[in-house]
């Protein structure tokens, strides 16, 4: 249930890897997160997104949350796996089963 999200565009600038998507994830509002995120409530999407990236990748520094952008920070640079890693964990965030 649920639709995937689907990135439009992933652009690499040094340790950070920008994710644009086709839908607004935070409203006018901006979240950032250095750590994984204790005990987010049910519909804070944001900070459920952010504990999934910090869970799939321990280079993962940051996961900052703009509008419909997630810009995300991994210590130990981006590989393509990687990018399509965290990508697949944004893309699946409103998928609740298949």
């Amino acid at each position: 249930m649920g639709q995937p999200i689907e990135s439009l565009d992933r652009t690499v600038v040094g340790d950070v890897a920008i994710f644009t998507l086709d839908r607004n994830l935070t409203s006018m509002a901006t979240r950032s997160f250095d750590a994984e995120p204790t005990e987010p409530g049910p519909d804070d999407f944001a900070a459920i997104l952010a504990g999934q990236n910090f869970d799939v990748d321990t280079e993962v520094d940051r996961v900052y949350l703009a509008a419909n952008a997630v810009q995300v920070t991994r210590s130990a640079g981006w590989s393509d796996a990687a990018g399509q890693r965290i990508g697949d964990v944004i893309a699946d965030l409103f998928r609740f089963y298949d």
